[in-house]
């Protein structure tokens, strides 16, 4: 009977879960890194090789969505429900894997965190590769997990390197973990197994298939890290990083800019207390059965945002958000220290404040992405566009007109001269980025001139000799992601 009725709990929690993480996932809204995901899937499979080959993320996930795209059309719902079901998977192996693996007790804790860890409630919905990557990441783990447990049963085998080399080719965190748990692998063979020669074979065969696989892509990948290595976007800044890799699982949001709020404070103050206490049980739980899974998993977590770290003291890609890749490893970390409490009140506390900060998180969700305002700027223009306008603007993130107006001609300044003309094909053909005003001299018509908040550049730089305005600039504000539009309509009639 308790059997049963652990089973019924767990599959009540991946049902409500899902039922979670959907309530904030039916919405049209995009923000730039979205616009980049859905407008490259317009491309062919071998178009998205070529852009992404100058872009900083594989192609896998950008040949996902355009399978979707070719049985649904661009269709942003049914782009953010395929990442949805990559979080519900992963809940789900907590009841298929996880349970079976290591007793229901922490497989329920696994599901749970896996719908309900605050991050989650935020990328879990988002039109972007890292619930894809998490997912394969947390495959491997386990996959990795039976072949070291003496299971050597050529499936484990077979789904580790799928998983593997899958996740290779859909983020470089991916990558550097893939790696990392290969030559984990390799060494526990080599100190293991050296008597059965099946394991370093299978092993090899495996390994040698992953890198032969990957060749293609491991040398654009080399040319791209050259590419970036002098001027990457992200920025390492101490102690901010280090609160925001703290906080990041548990506040969910990233702001903009960092700052010391309450917020942050109080997300802080938890994420701190929860991993010393976890430390303390993974000091307890050594004491009792050495290197356990665990301890494993969780150093994992740790080594690798360590090795990032390292990494970016040559260029810079320690970003809270690229941790939402190895999240199943602390899940699955957290879940198994987790269950060696004994103490009931403690883990209800925990698991009550973590489902009110999920619960905080998607209340924000919904206030943001179902907000009344965050069509505003987009059905003004709809209402006034016209066939043959076309639309400028100076700052990257109005790129994101580009799947609202495929049918206008778009064109984004970049007179800041960045090396992103290759990357930024993913728009094409409606969006074309130039470096000067050229591409005015032979058109006459009506042109959209859209600005933001923070820069009225296309307004205040284009000649007022050669266009006459027809609707002064109007300024609308979203709740999604923050952004504003200012727009101003021009006609040019020489």
């Amino acid at each position: 009977m308790k059997c049963n009725r652990n089973k019924i709990i767990h599959i009540g929690i991946i049902v409500i879960g899902t039922i979670f993480i959907l309530i904030s996932a039916f919405h049209n809204n995009i923000w730039f890194d979205e616009s980049y995901s859905v407008s490259i899937a317009n491309h062919s499979f071998s178009d998205i090789w070529k852009i992404t080959s100058h872009d900083v993320h594989p192609p896998l996930y950008y040949w996902i969505l355009h399978i979707l795209n070719l049985g649904f059309g661009t269709n942003i719902i049914i782009y953010r429900l395929f990442s949805v079901l990559c979080i519900i998977l992963i809940g789900i192996l907590g009841y298929t894997h996880i349970r079976k693996e290591f007793g229901e007790k922490i497989g329920i804790l696994f599901s749970y965190l896996a719908f309900f860890l605050p991050a989650v409630c935020v990328y879990s919905v988002e039109i972007r590769m890292y619930s894809l990557a998490m997912l394969l990441a947390t495959s491997m783990g386990i996959y990795v997990y039976r072949i070291i447990k003496n299971e050597f049963l050529k499936k484990n085998w077979i789904i580790f390197a799928i998983s593997s080399l899958a996740l290779s080719y859909t983020h470089y965190y991916g990558l550097m973990t893939a790696g990392i748990v290969n030559l984990i692998l390799f060494i526990y063979i080599l100190k293991n197994k050296r008597d059965d020669k099946r394991y370093i074979k299978y092993f090899l065969i495996q390994a040698v298939i992953e890198v032969v696989l990957y060749m293609p892509w491991l040398v654009l990948f080399i040319a791209q890290a050259m590419g970036v290595k002098g001027g990457f976007w992200i920025k390492v800044v101490f102690p901010d990083t280090l609160v925001e890799v703290l906080n990041f699982q548990y506040k969910g949001f990233i702001d903009d800019k960092f700052s010391f709020n309450v917020e942050t404070i109080v997300t802080l103050i938890f994420a701190v207390c929860f991993y010393v206490y976890i430390g303390y049980l993974a000091i307890k739980s050594y004491k009792k059965d050495k290197l356990n899974a665990g301890i494993v998993s969780i150093l994992l977590y740790v080594g690798i945002i360590f090795i990032a770290l390292i990494i970016s003291k040559v260029m810079q890609i320690l970003y809270s958000r690229y941790l939402f890749v190895i999240t199943g490893f602390l899940i699955f970390g957290l879940a198994y220290f987790l269950s060696k409490e004994k103490n009931v009140i403690i883990i209800t506390v925990v698991v009550t404040l973590i489902t009110g900060m999920s619960i905080y998180n998607e209340y924000k969700l919904i206030n943001k992405n179902y907000a009344d305002n965050n069509f505003s700027g987009i059905n003004y223009i709809k209402e006034n566009i016209k066939e043959g306008d076309i639309i400028i603007y100076y700052k990257v993130n109005m790129a994101i007109l580009n799947t609202y107006f495929p049918n206008n001609s778009q064109y984004f300044l970049n007179f800041g001269y960045w090396d992103i003309e290759e990357a930024y094909k993913a728009y094409a053909p409606t969006m074309k980025v130039v470096e000067n005003w050229e591409f005015l001299n032979d058109f006459k018509g009506r042109i959209w001139l859209i600005d933001s908040e923070d820069t009225t550049y296309v307004y205040d730089n284009i000649d007022r000799d050669i266009v006459d305005i027809i609707k002064d600039r109007v300024s609308f504000e979203t709740e999604y992601h923050d952004y504003d539009l200012d727009i101003t309509l021009v006609e040019k009639n020489s």
